[in-house]
């Protein structure tokens, strides 16, 4: 073989033997969403005849259907959502504005933060925190 041949060989094997080190070793990489598209369970303390929400604090609350094992769940679909955010990627939701209706009482309409447990970070070596889990939010 001739020199000139070694020694691209040469410098080809230790370029990529590098990068294989430094990708290894590198923990700078790009982290996935963490926000979660699981719908936000209202913990609501009376028996509401209507209940009404969104997220944030300028949104224009919509109708939920109370679900079959009596959950309140406001979904995270375009119509529940501040204007101009997607639901995908799912992004991290803050709040949520809850209008609730009683039965011969008057309409209550607060905005409630939304408690949540950080995830746990990822596996890659990225130092990504995981998905958000979301916890119920306590409706007096």
């Amino acid at each position: 073989m001739k020199p000139r041949l070694i020694w691209v060989a040469a410098i080809i094997l230790v370029a990529a033997i590098g990068g294989l080190v430094w990708f290894a070793v590198d923990k700078s990489r790009v982290c996935p969403a963490i926000g979660s598209a699981t719908p936000i369970e209202l913990k609501i303390a009376s028996t509401p005849s209507r209940v009404q929400a969104c997220f944030g604090d300028g949104c224009t609350p919509r109708p939920l259907q109370q679900q079959t094992d009596g959950r309140w769940l406001v979904p995270q679909e375009p119509q529940y959502l501040p204007a101009g955010q997607s639901a995908s990627p799912p992004s991290v939701v803050a709040k949520v504005r809850v209008v609730v209706k009683e039965s011969g009482k008057r309409q209550r309409d607060a905005v409630f933060d939304i408690p949540a447990i950080p995830g746990v970070p990822d596996t890659t070596g990225a130092q990504c925190p995981g998905p958000i889990q979301y916890l119920p939010v306590e409706v007096p």
